[in-house]
């Protein structure tokens, strides 16, 4: 990690955002809401993740395909560390959030049992309407997950050497 920043701040950073997502979500996972709620309900995580991580005012806010590429990939990757917390696996968060998305019935819902049995379900949701967001904002939804992933793979390696 080039810029010394620990699993824990990660997280820290992925639980504002998680706040600020059920601060505006409906309380129950389902009905899911629609795509363009969704995304709404993406773009509010996003842009409290932004306001407490990025130090210049023109980086927070998420209104493009860049600075949507740019703070909704970080949080992802930092929503990883959150889930890893909670021992959820990247890919069975991912999973979990891709059912929420998908729209063709019967919906498999798999993963999201699983990751409801570890209390991670608002987690999932909150990833499902990040990736929302990132899709209306015409970003390359599954280059940027598997970007994340790589990265919270990445930081959780270079932090078990440094201890």
């Amino acid at each position: 990690m080039t810029d010394d920043v620990t699993s824990a701040e990660r997280a820290g950073w992925a639980a504002i955002a998680l706040d600020a997502y059920n601060e505006v979500a409906p309380a129950p996972l389902f009905p899911v809401p629609s795509t363009s709620a969704l995304a709404h309900l993406g773009t509010v995580a996003a842009t409290a993740y932004a306001e407490a991580t990025r130090n210049d005012p023109a980086d927070r806010e998420v209104h493009d395909a860049f600075s949507a590429n740019l703070v909704i990939g970080d949080l992802i990757a930092d929503l990883y560390h959150l889930a890893d917390e909670q021992e959820i696996a990247a890919d069975q968060i991912t999973e979990a959030a891709e059912e929420l998305r998908a729209r063709s019935y019967p919906v498999q819902l798999t993963a999201l049992c699983a990751v409801a049995a570890a209390g991670a379900e608002r987690l999932a949701a909150m990833l499902a309407a990040l990736m929302e967001s990132a899709e209306a904002f015409g970003c390359d939804v599954p280059e940027m997950v598997a970007d994340a992933q790589a990265f919270y793979e990445d930081c959780k390696a270079e932090e078990a050497i440094s201890r």
